[in-house]
């Protein structure tokens, strides 16, 4: 087994941590879902047309029907169907009981006196029949399901006002670096702008935490061991972005250790990103990423992102695909995964696009998937098939 397997066995052995509560369904929109959704009837309640049409029984379809009434959604009929005769019937409108058949407007000829013929006699039975799509009684949804869009209509669907969830929590992210300058400053030799907070914040915001602080902060001992206590006061997870491998001005593995925080690993065997810490201590949690945006971004997708939603109670299976390689990726050495930037095209197959390493940022802006190369590859030929995430 190895680094990143022994990782993803780790992150599937952790147990739900987060409380639940209550919310109304407005407010249920990207949140993991904490109970089963089992329906309160059947769906479609009854047996409704599939189209514009006439409602006849399937026997009478080819002889001349006569027209008894007009059946908008939400109207039931008032007249008994008989023998050659028929009801014009809207989308979604409940089919008579008497009724088998829906045929459609387009078949439709208009004769005289209130008659007409369906002049298509292969034409489908068009209901959609009650309890079609489901029973009174199933599991609509399951519990640690994310609540998309799809779901929220689901929710709606089967009378859920309230919703139980896990609570969200809260977040600081520091950046560390003494060569970090904001945004807004220009660079003066030495110093790089700290891209990395408005990544990994955003990051967070897409999986629905609430980020309470952001920090850029020096490489100082002192100043760090300070900052990280406060944070630990208001937020669930800590994330630092540098700082966390093996070199001089590395502070923060010292840090969690002389705090008493239970390290859980401190490399990823990915590249790029290999140095990564994820520790815990009386339900903190802090994630120490790289410093490199392009390797924090990577370790976030792969290890973080699964870790936060398996402490949620979230179901979440990253999403992997196979796709045909559209070029030769070739490398030097193959002893870790290697994850690469890359295009998937209109086609499906993996496009290459211009990646430099772990601080070429601007590729993952021009990517739509990442590439996987497994460890002891160094070679991957085109029209080979190989394992890509969509981003």
């Amino acid at each position: 087994m190895n680094q990143f397997e022994k990782i993803q066995q780790l992150t599937g052995n952790l147990p739900p941590f987060f409380p639940t509560e209550k919310v109304q369904l407005e407010n249920a929109f990207n949140r993991v879902l904490q109970e089963d959704v089992i329906a309160d009837l059947n769906m479609p309640p009854f047996n409704k047309s599939a189209m514009d049409g006439y409602a006849c029984r399937l026997e009478d379809i080819g002889n001349e029907l006569e027209v008894l009434e007009v059946i908008n959604a939400g109207k039931i009929a008032s007249l008994k169907i008989g023998k050659n005769q028929c009801v014009k019937i809207m989308t979604g409108a409940a089919v008579p009981p008497e009724c088998d058949c829906v045929f459609m407007v387009e078949d439709a000829e208009e004769l005289h006196g209130n008659k007409v013929r369906c002049t298509n006699l292969n034409t489908m039975k068009n209901i959609c029949y009650l309890g079609e799509d489901y029973k009174e009684g199933d599991v609509l949804l399951k519990k640690g399901a994310l609540i998309n869009v799809p779901q929220m209509a689901v929710l709606a669907g089967a009378g859920y006002t309230e919703v139980l969830v896990s609570k969200r929590p809260k977040a600081t992210v520091i950046a560390t670096g003494s060569e970090l300058v904001s945004p807004s400053e220009t660079p003066k030799p030495g110093q790089i702008r700290n891209s990395n907070s408005s990544q990994v914040i955003t990051q967070l915001r897409k999986m629905n935490l609430e980020v309470v602080d952001e920090l850029m902060l020096v490489d100082e001992y002192e100043l760090l061991t300070k900052s990280f206590n406060k944070a630990l006061e208001s937020s669930d997870f800590i994330v630092f972005t540098g700082g966390a491998s093996v070199g001089d001005f590395d502070f923060i593995p010292e840090i969690l250790k002389e705090q008493g925080f239970k390290l859980y690993w401190d490399h990823t065997g990915i590249k790029p990103g290999n140095p990564m810490t994820f520790s815990e201590k009386e339900g903190k949690f802090v994630f120490g990423l790289s410093g490199n945006p392009v390797s924090s971004f990577v370790q976030f997708e792969l290890i973080a992102k699964p870790v936060i939603c398996k402490l949620l109670g979230s179901n979440y299976t990253p999403l992997r695909v196979k796709a045909r390689m559209n070029f030769t990726y070739q490398r030097k050495k193959a002893n870790r995964l290697a994850i690469i930037p890359v295009v998937i095209d209109s086609a499906g197959a993996i496009s290459e696009i211009p990646f430099h390493g772990s601080a070429h940022i601007n590729a993952l802006a021009f990517a739509n998937a990442l590439l996987e190369v497994p460890l002891g590859v160094s070679t991957i030929q085109n029209n080979e098939f190989a394992y890509v995430r969509p981003l």
